[in-house]
């Protein structure tokens, strides 16, 4: 039987059925579970493993189990009486033993959930299978419970996150994950000893582990109910993809910024700080950033060919934290060692082939919603689908029905707005800077007395915090002007940010100001240009998706 049937949900009995034992049964039952497989010769290897594992006492008492007590010589018992007491009662002993009854009165298709948490398919008709091993007796009656005697030992698969935590050569991605997680006493199932100075003891505790990092990453590694495939990094991948992403991360301990909010004026503007240790928040978002696209889902749809032959492999793959990957076959090329286990695959990579603006390095599209503007008003205007054609707008995603943008208008003739631009989350990294503007609604005519509509002619400079923490400026662009009757992407200038800003809140963060060099005395430049703006965002695309894009194309 193969181990993705083993997986398989099947059909399951009422709940009655798992607890009603035939009556004739019971009354022909005097002995207990312990009793008949501590008895039967065919049982003595299971006997002793059952009494190594400390769980023939358990078996002695009225709580009702089905047994399925694997045969001499259908399996390594040897290896088995080797290990400790802990690994043969979890993997060996409460694999072969369930709560309730599961008899066989007839035809048998069910998913037993075992002692340990552990799914193996219990089946037949006429001939019946456990964990894909045949049943040489059935129903043998006992006081508190069901044996059937196996032809064979259940194979135990460990689940991703306990193959993780054991794996050798993984120090670095195990070790991760184990500082995340955290153990509880399970109270109702622990068996209660005497009080104690008030205090209730238990003769055996039974603790439920938990992982934070999992619940954050929606991936239950440690369940059985899910199926998934993780990537998992050699200690030299781990290091090398520290290393790559780490660089984007660069934080010093005093980061500065304008506070644009409290701004007096276009010049004057207060400075605001943050404080952190560097060292620590670069190590940290570095490797939230590095685990963050290794589980993917193998009942998403995306992911669905990784373990469906028969399923044509995509250009995607969706990551549990839903990152989009679209080189899935350089990706999946880099597995080394490739594991079954219990909730889906596990696959050594000797490389972490992710790009970096799919995975750390995102593109960023800045509002400009988050801005100041000065000696101008503002209005948030939409351009409606029916017009996308003739604005030449192309929606980057199906859906989208209206397109909107920040108008912001001179409050006088004299005047001429200026608006200053808060970007958010940016890293340190080089970003090709773009602005997106709106078609523009200001008409000049030409000499031949034609209307047309005037573009913008724009100014861009940033202030940012340079590598000692100190406030900097640096011009961009200059005069920039637009195609105005279409949404047009505009290059506002390339610039790599000497420190990080993500991860320190909304107090600190570069600004863009954009202005015009022209007032109303110019009467040229007011009758070629506008001094509206019509902003419907600032695009910052990483420098490296630019060249793979130039490539690609």
């Amino acid at each position: 039987m193969t181990v993705a049937t083993m997986l398989a949900v099947t059909s399951c009995s009422d709940f009655s059925d798992y607890n009603d034992t035939p009556v004739s049964d019971v009354q022909q039952a005097e002995r207990t579970l312990w009793d008949n497989i501590s008895q039967n010769d065919q049982l003595s290897d299971f006997a002793t493993l059952v009494k190594k594992a400390g769980f023939d006492d358990e078996l002695s008492q009225p709580h009702f189990y089905t047994v399925w007590a694997p045969v001499n010589g259908t399996y390594d018992a040897s290896s088995l009486m080797s290990a400790d007491s802990a690994t043969v009662l979890y993997q060996f002993v409460k694999s072969h033993i369930a709560e309730y009854n599961h008899g066989i009165s007839g035809p048998v298709d069910e998913r037993i959930h075992a002692l340990n948490r552990k799914s193996f398919v219990f089946e037949g008709d006429g001939q019946y299978t456990y964990a894909g091993q045949a049943l040489k007796q059935l129903n043998i009656p006992n006081s508190n419970g069901i044996m059937h005697l196996l032809d064979g030992a259940a194979r135990f698969y460990p689940n991703i996150y306990e193959y993780l935590l054991t794996y050798e050569g993984i120090d670095s991605v195990s070790a991760y994950f184990k500082r995340y997680e955290t153990s509880v006493l399970d109270t109702k199932n622990s068996v209660l000893g005497p009080t104690i100075n008030g205090k209730q003891t238990y003769i055996d505790s039974v603790m439920i582990t938990s992982n934070s990092l999992l619940k954050m990453f929606d991936a239950k590694l440690d369940k059985e109910d899910s199926t998934y495939t993780m990537l998992v990094p050699t200690n030299e991948a781990w290091q090398a993809q520290y290393d790559k992403i780490s660089k984007s991360f660069n934080f010093i301990n005093t980061t500065v910024a304008q506070n644009i909010d409290e701004a007096t004026s276009t010049s004057s503007a207060p400075t605001v700080s943050v404080t952190v240790d560097a060292a620590y928040t670069k190590d940290s978002l570095t490797r939230l950033y590095l685990v963050s696209d290794l589980v993917y889902n193998n009942n998403n749809y995306y992911n669905n060919w990784l373990v469906n032959d028969a399923v044509e492999p995509y250009d995607t793959l969706l990551s549990t934290t839903y990152g989009v990957i679209t080189n899935p076959q350089e990706v999946m090329s880099r597995v080394i060692d490739r594991e079954t286990m219990s909730n889906g695959t596990f696959c050594i990579v000797d490389s972490l082939a992710f790009r970096p603006w799919e995975s750390w390095c995102y593109s960023l599209h800045q509002s400009p919603m988050n801005s100041r503007t000065w000696t101008g008003s503002n209005s948030y205007l939409y351009i409606e689908q029916a017009d996308f054609d003739s604005v030449k707008y192309v929606p980057e995603y199906p859906g989208i029905t209206s397109l909107g943008y920040l108008w912001v208008a001179p409050l006088s003739n004299y005047g001429k707005p200026q608006l200053d631009v808060k970007l958010r989350n940016v890293l340190s990294t080089t970003y090709n800077i773009y602005i997106v503007l709106a078609p523009s609604q200001d008409y000049g005519e030409d000499d031949n007395g034609n209307k047309f509509q005037k573009p913008n002619m724009l100014d861009f400079s940033l202030s940012y915090c340079d590598a000692k923490g100190k406030l900097a400026t640096q011009k961009l662009n200059q005069k920039v002007v637009n195609d105005p009757t279409r949404v047009d992407t505009l290059a506002v200038g390339t610039f790599t940010f000497p420190v990080a800003y993500a991860g320190l809140g909304n107090t600190v963060y570069p600004n863009l100001k954009i202005t015009t060099d022209f007032g109303v005395f110019d009467k040229a430049k007011m009758a070629a240009y506008t001094r509206d703006f019509r902003i419907v965002s600032i695009l910052m695309k990483p420098a490296e998706l630019d060249e793979f894009e130039a490539t690609k194309e």
